[in-house]
């Protein structure tokens, strides 16, 4: 795993450039059509994939989903491009153990905001926090096949039309990557707090909107287990109609 890890720094480094330059031909060439479907691939990565699979089901296990759910929404995540699910919840576990202290991997409070939210895929995940799902066949090999993974995804968005290269694949994991980091970086810095917590966890509404709920970090933060980011009325986690569903869909 450590030589995996060293192999795909790079990588993954350069795939956040071309992430970022995505903007410039969805600025110069896209329609409203393409925007559209930007976004709708966009609810796929974040909200099915990163705030529903990767971050409540895989790193906290706060709630049950059918097995075919599980796959799906972790592929959802893989394309992505912010990890693989062993990597990524690996490190958001950690990140809680120690949350706003100096080993946190993504305290803006120990490093400097824009260390935090462009250049995550620098730190080593400890693997050993996933003991749970390293045996597990799937995430082992999504983890294993993760460039595999993008390279088959980038291909099929060429085959049905080039331009999809961008607007159903670069362009959404762009808004993926920098709401996320938005995440790590304004949710510790600017908003409210519903609850004391011995990091410095805060909600933000605006960014709550656009990340699925992601946003409202204190409340997160003060019962991780939760799979409910939601405590007042006027707080809104746009993935807790959808856990319901999904729950729903598993019971019957």
């Amino acid at each position: 795993m450590k030589v995996l890890f060293k192999k795909s720094v790079q990588p993954l480094f350069l795939t956040q450039i071309v992430l970022q330059a995505s903007i410039i031909p969805m600025i110069l060439f896209a329609g409203p059509k393409d925007y559209l479907l930007s976004i709708l691939v966009y609810f796929f990565m974040g909200c099915i994939g990163m705030s529903m699979t990767y971050h409540r089901l895989l790193a906290h296990k706060s709630w049950s989903a059918p097995r075919w759910f599980e796959i799906f929404g972790t592929l959802c995540g893989v394309f992505g491009l912010t990890g693989s699910s062993l990597a990524w919840c690996a490190i958001h576990r950690e990140h809680h153990q120690k949350t706003d202290q100096a080993k946190d991997p993504h305290s803006p409070h120990h490093k400097r905001w824009w260390e935090v939210h462009f250049f995550n895929m620098f730190h080593r995940p400890k693997l050993r926090l996933m003991s749970d799902k390293m045996k597990d066949p799937f995430h082992l090999f999504v983890h294993k096949s993760y460039f595999k993974l993008q390279v088959l995804y980038a291909l099929l968005c060429y085959l049905n039309d080039p331009f999809y290269v961008i607007s159903l694949y670069l362009f959404p994991a762009m808004l993926l990557w920098n709401i996320e980091g938005s995440v790590n970086t304004v949710g510790h810095l600017f908003g409210y707090r519903n609850f004391k917590t011995k990091d410095f966890s805060r909600n933000n509404i605006i960014l709550a909107l656009i990340s699925w709920g992601e946003g409202l970090h204190n409340n997160h933060h003060f019962n991780p287990k939760s799979p409910i980011f939601r405590r007042k009325w006027f707080e809104v986690d746009l993935s807790e109609p959808l856990i319901r569903f999904i729950r729903l869909l598993g019971k019957a």
